[in-house]
């Protein structure tokens, strides 16, 4: 139940939980378009993000079961396993991955809000947490990632059937930490790059995930509509058509010759491929729809994947971090990395590569725009982590070459904390609120690791 919590909040379309396909434009609305304009009020997505992660969705029969949430059902597992499982090998392990999952989300949280509450978070006879430092939250989390990373014993299992990622593969789950541990390094790399260079060496040390096959996949159950991929309930089983693709990744790629351009959408009724305008109304019918694949009940969810830990190389290279390989060899690994996921061939990523326009020695820009926006594409349903990429790297840049239609401001640098934190425990999240730039609980207030 934790696992698949937490990879329903990473791939579902709702906009009132993370509308972050929209935000990052590798998707758009066509009638509902307040989160295309930055306006989260209408839906409360930062409402449902928070509760989501830490308590869990709201009932809705016959949609959503009852939740606990992300953080609750992983402090719940790790208070049922020493109940459950007699070997303690096993059970040291099954802790471990207990809080990898934990990590995972917290990291979530901070990237997301900025302070939030975390050593109180956990405790049932604090209705009221306080809010903890965003960057002491964050380097305790590294700090964790260290202590499994030494912990996980790869010569026992872990929890078998019950763990729908891995299968209780520790190998597995021991690339899935230093893989974290390499992204989680990259983010404070401006601010910290000393901090961000040993971090990285010593997940490159562990050994990162180095191919298609070690990627972290949570396998749906199309049998069940409440256990199926959200895509699939969004698209499909909602009979809605909220959501086309945007006009910028469509033309990005129609203009590079991408061969994932016809693995991500389906042509529209003009034998072409076209995509909507952010903000704007674009309705449904004369655009390109969403890839077939991906609209599958049983698509796997994808929380930490090969083709964005070669990107985290590349970028790795190029701040002169010792990693082996140059920073063009990873790029050219994740780009081709993301075309054979979706189902493209060697062939294709090395013409692909081949052209001046995309090869890395003759890509127009700094390293940041190269792998900045081959990353945005490779990320067409990363979600999340389409947003915090465009956030972290600049690029591509929203605000200048494509805003939307009415937007409110600029790209949000974060999401505000929920109505209901002001009202229910409004001394510390006021305090929360104060400690941002500027002091106020705002979109456009930088976090600590924003240069």
């Amino acid at each position: 139940m934790a696992e698949k919590s937490l990879v329903d909040v990473y791939t579902t379309t709702s906009v009132s939980v993370a509308p972050f396909r929209v935000v990052a434009q590798s998707w758009t609305e066509n009638t509902y378009v307040y989160e295309a304009q930055y306006n989260f009020s209408a839906y409360q997505a930062p409402d449902g993000f928070w509760n989501y992660i830490y308590a869990g969705p709201a009932y809705t029969p016959g949609v959503t079961p009852p939740g606990t949430g992300v953080l609750n059902n992983l402090y719940s597992a790790k208070q049922a396993w020493p109940s459950q499982e007699v070997d303690t090998a096993v059970l040291h392990n099954d802790l471990i991955i207990c809080d990898l999952l934990e990590i995972y989300a917290y990291d979530m949280l901070v990237v997301t809000y900025g302070n939030i509450p975390y050593t109180q978070a956990e405790n049932p006879a604090i209705p009221f947490p306080k809010y903890d430092d965003q960057k002491t939250v964050y380097y305790d989390l590294l700090s964790r990632l260290d202590t499994c990373i030494a912990g996980l014993n790869t010569s026992a299992g872990a929890m078998d059937v019950a763990d729908q990622i891995y299968g209780g593969n520790t190998a597995a789950w021991l690339k899935f930490a230093a893989s974290l541990k390499l992204k989680m390094a990259l983010l404070i790399a401006n601010t910290d790059p000393s901090t961000a260079a040993q971090k990285v060496q010593e997940a490159v040390n562990t050994g990162v995930f180095a191919s298609n096959t070690d990627d972290a996949l949570f396998a749906y159950d199309k049998s069940s509509p409440l256990n199926s991929n959200p895509l699939w309930n969004a698209l499909v089983y909602s009979g809605r058509h909220d959501f086309c693709p945007t006009n910028l990744l469509v033309n990005t790629m129609d203009s590079l010759n991408d061969p994932r351009l016809s693995l991500y959408f389906t042509q529209d009724p003009t034998g072409n491929y076209s995509g909507g305008i952010p903000g704007d109304g674009n309705g449904y019918g004369p655009l390109s729809d969403f890839s077939p694949a991906m609209q599958q009940p049983a698509y796997p969810g994808d929380i930490l994947d090969y083709s964005e830990t070669e990107f985290w190389l590349a970028e790795a290279a190029e701040r002169g971090m010792n990693v082996s390989g140059s920073a063009e060899t990873h790029y050219d690994n994740a780009v081709t990395a993301s075309i054979e996921y979706w189902g493209g061939t060697a062939a294709q990523a090395q013409t692909y590569l081949a052209q001046p326009t995309v090869a890395y020695a003759t890509a127009g820009g700094t390293w940041q725009q190269k792998i900045g926006w081959q990353s945005w594409i490779s990320l067409y349903n990363g979600n999340w982590d389409a947003w915090t990429e465009i956030r972290r790297l600049g690029y591509p840049n929203l605000d200048v070459i494509n805003p939307p239609v009415g937007a409110q401001g600029n790209l949000p640098l974060r999401f505000t904390y929920p109505t209901n934190e002001q009202t229910s425990n409004s001394v510390n999240w006021n305090a929360a609120a104060q400690a941002l730039p500027g002091g106020k609980d705002v979109v456009s207030a930088k976090l600590f690791w924003m240069p």
